[in-house]
């Protein structure tokens, strides 16, 4: 029974998306570090959002965030640093996102948080909705 347990639950895990699968996958994505600044953007997401890598890396994240939700964005990241606990790592999360050209997009944000040698790194996938879809915040 203990060996049944076991096996499914390296099997559940094995399922369990991680940084670098988001990363190496085709929808958008972006790599913040510890401080919530831009380490990397992939073309999917250059392409959706018309951002360059030159003009996020090393940026904060708020840049992509609308106004309204960059105070909540910064308390939630500073608690997170202090406590290590997260309620939205790993669920998705329907956001505004902010486009180059300063329009907004909602997209499905799906977020990752891995603890490294170096300290925490970030990866989120965001996938466009379609007009009209409302957010979670």
């Amino acid at each position: 029974m203990a060996t049944e347990q076991s096996q499914s639950e390296s099997t559940a895990d094995s399922v369990q998306p991680t940084i670098e699968s988001l990363q190496n996958g085709d929808r958008p994505f972006v790599l913040a570090d510890s401080l919530g600044q831009v380490v990397s953007i992939n073309q999917a997401f250059q392409q959706t959002y018309g951002w360059t890598e030159d003009q996020l890396r090393g940026q904060s994240l708020s840049l992509i965030l609308p106004g309204a939700f960059q105070m909540s964005h910064q308390l939630g990241f500073s608690r997170f640093q202090a406590t290590e606990q997260s309620t939205i790592l790993a669920h998705p999360l329907r956001l505004k996102t902010v486009c180059a050209d300063g329009s907004e997009l909602v997209s499905e944000h799906f977020i990752l948080g891995e603890k490294t040698e170096a300290g925490w790194i970030f990866g989120a996938t965001l996938t466009p909705l379609p007009d009209g879809t409302e957010t979670d915040a």
